[in-house]
Order: C-alpha cells, then structure tokens, then sequence
C-alpha cells in the first residue's frame, strides 16, 4: 500500500525512482480507507534526506499512511530553505488540536548541550506532553529517544569517552516481543552520537524494558510497558553512505574523526561502505506499524485520549492478588493445595476466599445451606449445626486451635434477631477467611471495611477503590472475604452469586496488582462446551472484549462485573487450577497482539431456544421509523432482541423463544398494523451459534470456514451476522443442528 504525503515533496521522485509505492494528496483524495496518520517531528539538519529517509520506511508496508511533518517554531533552521518548510511543514499550533496513530520523534546535533539549553526544549517538552493524549504510540530516535527518556522517566544521558560512529553488531535481550519480531539472532544497526543512557538507570523503571542492545553501542531499544512510548538509541533509517557524509563533513572541517567502525571493508575509508543494516530497518518500521500502531490504534482516532493499552504481563510480578473458589476450599485437604499455592510466590500477597463448595457431587455448598436457612427457618438450627460440622471439620484437619464456636454464635444470635439476608448468605466466606488467615499467619481483612455500597445497595467503585488501597497498604499480607461489602450504616451487602470472583477484582484494581489470579477446579477457559465437544481445548489468551462477546452469547464465563475493575487499570486476569497448579490456564487482557497463539479463534458459544421475527415489506429499509417501531413492540412486550439484519425489504430479528410466551399471535398483529408490513413470521426451534475471534476482521479465512464447516454437515444457515465489533460471526440454525454445528465448526478450527 502507499504511503500518501504532501504534492511536491522532493522525496516523492526519489521514492518512485526506488519504486516505493507514493501517493500524493490529489491521489488520495479518491481512496476510500482510513489511513494510519503519522506524524514526523524532523529535528534533524538534513531536513530533506531524513524526510526521504524515513518515508522510504514507512512506505515499505501494505499498510496506507497519511504522513505529515512537522517543525519547532522556536528553532530556525538552517540547512533547509523557508520555502520548503512553510510549504510542507506544519507548527505545533496547526496540529495540537489533532489526533495521531504515530508520531516518530527524530535525532538532533544537540547532543552535548544539556537538555534545557536547547532553544527548543520548552516547546519538545509540551509536544511530548501532547502526545501522551493525543498520539497512540511515539517512536523516538537516538537524540531524540534521549530526550523522551529524560522527560517521561527522568532518566539521564551520559557523555562518551569519544564519538560513538560505526555499524555495530546487536542482539535482542527479549525475543519474544513484536518490535523484532523476524529478525535475526543478530543485526547490525548505525550509530553516529556522542552521548548515551545507562541500562541501570532505564530498570530501575519496571514500566520500561530493555528490548535489544550491543555490547559495543549498548542500549539500543527500550519500550514502555504499555507500547505506547518506543526509544531507538541508533540510526536504522540512515542511508548507506550517510554516516560517509559525516565522517567527510568532519574532516574537510580539520576535526580529524576517527574512521566509523565497520562501516569500510578492513576499516578502509578508500573503499565503499558495506551497508548491513537495511533489511532491519525495514522490518523494525514494519513491526512498528503493524503491531503497536495498526493493529491497536482505536478506528475512531480520537479516542486515542480515552484509549487504556494493557500492559504485557510481567515476567516477574511483585504484588499478585489470588482467589480461590469454594471447590479450592471445599476440605482441609484443599485449603493445604491453595496455601501451598500462595506460600510458593512471595507476590502473592492479597488473598480472597469462597465459602467452602461441595467436597463430592451429591454434597451441598456452604453457601446453599444458608441460603436454606432463611427458606425453611423452622430447619434454620438444625442446618447451621451442620454448616458448624463443616468449618469444625476443616479446622481439625489443618491442626489448629482455632475456635469459631464464638463466632458462629453469634452469627446465629444475629440471624434469630433480624440480621439482612446478605449478613447470613456471607457468613461461609468470613469464616473461611478467618481460617486461611489463620493457617497463613496473614491478617484478617474484613471486606465489610473495604468494599462499599450507597443506602440503596449499589456499588461504589470509586470509593472503594480508594478505600482499598488506604486500607490495605497497611497489611503487607492479608486474606479478605468475597463476595460482600458494606452500606454506610454497615448492613452486610452481596454482590450476585460468584461475588468472590467481583471481590478478587475490586481488590486487584484497589491496590494495583500485576496480576489477578483466579484459582478454580478447571484449567481455565474452554473452547467449547465439554457436553457438546469431548475434552475441549484450553483457551491460552483472551480478550475482555471475547470474554464479553462470550458472555453475551451465553457461555459459562465470567460474569462482566468482574472484568470491569481490573479492565479498568489494565490488569490481566489469569484462570487457574488449584488441583493442577503448573497449567498455565488461560490469561485474560486487553490487548493479546503481543501473545502468541496457536488458536485461530477465542471461542464457540450460543445455543438453543431461539425463536425468529421475519417482517416483510417491499422498501422496508428505507424506511427509518420500521426498525424503531419494531424495537419498540418488542420492549413494550418483554422480548429482547438478540440479533437484527436488515433486508431491502425485510427485518429479521433472533429472540428468545421463552420471552414470547403465548404472545406469538397477538406480537404478530401488532407488527403487521404498527409497520403496515406485507408478511410477519415468527418461525420458534431455532439455535445461534457464536464463533469468537479478535482475528476476524483480519484473517476473512475465519468466517470462511465457519460456513464451510456447516456447508461439510450440511447445516443450512437460516442468518448471519458478523457483529458491529470485528470479533465474531453469529449463524442462526435449526435447534435440532445446535450440537452437530457446534463440533463440525471446533473440528475445522481444531484438527486431531
């Protein structure tokens, strides 16, 4: 794809010489894409030779780029003519209200000055400040890359012995990062400055990672955590005989510079320089814009504002929050796995804890027993002697001391005296906290002190989030109850049922983890239902938004209350196995393009007890007001609709079969008087099959084979429906193809 700049850059006839696919802005004006717009704050002298170069860069990907550059009113240049600035040059002020996929911050012979003695310094600093809103990721270079470490991190730069000039061997220090993705173990890259940043200044940064360096140039690439700030301490985009031109300009001026090194054959400055580096440089500019600039810039770009990147899960985590589910504690011989767990990673510092589930299938959850005491009173006494037995049970057989017959007294006193329903139902994760607690050495942490509702019983997040983390920086280890909280007058509050896992989350986001681990009796997400499809897959990464999609679709996920506040603050989630602890399970975050993943799609969800709405009217598509109208009915009448397609002269709409009740005759009037339609059909029996991946928009093979692998069964689709979020294709079937479609589409995706 071409890259469109300004008509008339002198850069454009060298380009197209190269055969570098250019676009002027006449042409552009006839394409009908969304580019990517970046933006170049050329600092360099060699206006036109860096322009050319990095042009020729960022047009060597099939990607479209609106590229604009950009100057510093407070610095007047030099080496390039006023003409050619103001002609394709733009100022800070022209662009400050804009929004930008990429800006690249170049180099500048300014590198022996301190950072405030450069005349444009001020200016830099409010560009760089602007861009942290206004721009999705900024890649800085050498100087420049100098500059940005010392504004965003406060990191120094350092004056070298002698003049750094030469090609020089690298290597990646992180090999599995995107940046380099393709490249050789390793690679050789120009350098050409007289300062440098130490790598022990740049990690006493968790948030920055060193990406490559040489052992000869040291640093050369280091990226922010959440992608969106990218330092390039070299020259990738010079041309070949750049650094000749330096090392010629010195000495014609009498500096006497030493010979760039491995830059001539045998060091020979007679002989024509070796270029080496050029394939890197394209592959790097390449990466850049396919993964931190393409493939995560919002489509809508100014949401860059509002955009929250994820960052990459640490390799080594110093605050993790874990929970464990009531399968995980259901007996002693459980609470052992789970403490065995958090005692084998000092990060693991906050834990929340279900109340006890069942310990074998024809068993009953704590929780339902109390649940039976407020149905059936009359039997209140003898259940909660049996719940007493439970935590009796498992006290004895982790060998404590502790005694919560007191506790449970009171408990009961409050239940005879009128306590809420939610102080009762909670009761099985407090004393199960207070046991972990006991058996850790951790402190006790009432969630009733941390998590907050208002008088009418609705959460508050952002009270609690501070709440959290003033209370909780005061415990440097602590186990806390799921599930609840509490109103300002202190009555026991619940979050829905598998609260615990909406506790997990609010304390994640409170105190600020690395991580959220969720400790359970599978080894994470499935790819299918395992009633439908036989031993399903583990599903290694996920998106909130395919967790949500899922969700919608009715898979048996977690609920989106729990997502939210850890989403929030970029904060993976990873499901595991209490019972098989070295599975990895499956990781839940924001942004799963810096992950590898085997699978083609995230998932397969949906099912039966679907019924289809078929209005028919010639024109109905012009007509604004049907579809309302329509909308309209169904609300009125309960139904939520499921899926809508439009027809020039249908709508169809899925629902839930149960919410039409014995409505179908008298919904069917209604629709023909309200729309005036031709035909209305209400068609029950049908199934929606939902096939879930963040690759949809960009792999069309995804969809292709969903249909295909119906097509193979001969499943007749009766609809589909790609989805407004480029995630996934939802097919509406017969009920009686559910299960069958369900494994023919997991067999084309999963070959055995």
């Amino acid at each position: 794809m071409p890259i469109r700049v300004p008509n008339n850059l002198p850069a454009v006839d060298t380009l197209t010489k190269e055969n570098v696919f250019v676009m002027t802005d006449a042409r552009a004006m006839t394409q009908d894409i969304r580019p990517l717009h970046i933006l170049l704050l050329n600092l360099m002298p060699t206006k036109i030779d860096t322009e050319t170069q990095l042009t020729r860069l960022l047009g060597n990907t099939p990607l479209q780029i609106d590229l604009e550059l950009l100057q510093t009113s407070t610095h007047k240049v030099h080496f390039a003519s006023q003409e050619h600035m103001i002609a394709f040059y733009k100022t800070f002020e022209e662009v400050r209200n804009r929004y930008y996929d990429g800006l690249i911050i170049t180099g500048a012979p300014v590198e022996l000055m301190e950072f405030e003695e450069v005349d444009y310094w001020d200016e830099l600093c409010e560009i760089m400040e602007w861009s942290k809103s206004h721009v999705h990721s900024t890649f800085h270079i050498c100087w420049g890359a100098q500059a940005g470490l010392y504004y965003h991190y406060g990191i120094q730069k350092h004056r070298l012995p002698k003049k750094l000039s030469g090609v020089y061997k690298h290597h990646l220090d992180y090999k599995n990062g995107m940046l380099f993705r393709g490249f050789d173990d390793e690679f050789y890259v120009p350098h050409s400055r007289n300062t440098t940043v130490y790598r022990e200044d740049i990690e006493k940064h968790p948030e920055l990672k060193v990406i490559a360096s040489s052992e000869e140039a040291g640093v050369f690439c280091v990226k922010s955590e959440n992608d969106r700030q990218i330092f390039v301490m070299g020259h990738s985009e010079y041309d070949g005989d750049t650094l000749l031109k330096e090392y010629m300009r010195d000495k014609d001026a009498g500096i006497h510079p030493e010979v760039p090194e491995h830059y001539f054959p045998n060091d020979d400055d007679t002989k024509e320089p070796i270029v080496r580096w050029r394939s890197c440089a394209n592959l790097l500019y390449s990466n850049w814009l396919n993964y931190f600039v393409y493939q995560s810039t919002p489509y809508d770009i100014s949401q860059i504002v509002n955009e929250d990147l994820t960052p990459v899960l640490p390799e080594k985590a110093d605050l993790k929050v874990v929970k464990f589910g009531g399968t995980s504690l259901a007996n002693a011989a459980q609470f052992e796995k789970a403490a065995a767990i958090i005692r084998g990673d000092e990060s693991r510092r906050y834990v929340i804890v279900s109340a006890p589930g069942k310990r074998r299938k024809d068993d009953t959850k704590v929780t339902d027993l109390l649940i039976h005491c407020l149905e059936a009173e009359t039997a209140a006494d003898e259940t909660l002697i049996l719940i007493q037995a439970r935590f009796r049970e498992i006290v004895r057989g982790l060998g404590l001391t502790l005694d919560l017959d007191s506790e449970l007294a009171e408990i009961k006193k409050n239940f005879w005296n009128g306590a809420s329903d939610d102080y009762l139902i909670s009761r099985g994760e407090y004393l199960n906290a207070k046991i972990m607690a006991e058996y850790l050495g951790y402190d006790f942490v009432d969630a009733a002190e941390l998590i907050k509702f208002d008088e009418d019983g609705h959460f508050l997040d952002r009270e609690t989030d501070r709440n959290v983390a003033e209370i909780l920086k005061k415990h440097e280890r602590a186990v806390i109850p799921g599930f609840y909280g509490s109103k300002p007058d202190g009555e026991i509050v619940t979050f829905p049922r598998g609260g615990s896992d909406i506790t997990g989350a609010v304390i994640a986001a409170g105190v600020t983890a690395d991580i959220y681990e969720n400790w359970t009796d599978v080894n994470g997400m499935l790819l299918a239902d395992p009633k439908v499809v036989d031993q399903p897959l583990t599903v290694p990464i996920i998106t909130y938004k395919e967790l949500r999609e899922m969700s919608a679709m009715g898979a048996e996920v977690m609920h989106e209350d729990v997502v939210f506040p850890v989403r929030r603050k970029g904060i993976p989630i990873n499901i595991r196995n209490t019972n098989e602890p070295d599975e990895p399970g499956t990781l839940i975050v924001k942004n799963a393009d810096y992950y590898e993943s085997p699978l083609k799609i995230s998932g397969i969800s949906g099912g039966t007890g679907y019924a289809g709405i078929v209005c028919e009217k010639d024109k109905i598509n012009d007509d604004p007001e049907a579809r309302v109208k329509l909308m309209n009915i169904l609300a009125e009448n309960g139904i939520h609709a499921m899926n809508i397609m439009t027809g020039i002269d249908s709508l169809n709409v899925f629902v839930n079969e149960k919410d039409l009740g014995g409505k179908i005759r008298s919904i069917t009037r209604q629709i023909r008087t309200e729309l005036d339609a031709d035909n209305v059909e209400i068609t029950g029996g049908l199934a929606l099959v939902a096939v879930v991946s963040r690759k949809m928009s960009s792999v069309p093979a995804i969809g292709a084979k969903v249909l295909t692998a119906l097509a193979d069964r001969q499943i007749n689709v009766k609809m589909i429906d790609y989805g407004v979020a480029g995630i996934s294709t939802t097919v509406g079937i017969s009920g009686s193809d559910f299960n069958a479609a369900v494994q023919a589409i997991y067999g084309e995706f999963i070959k055995k």
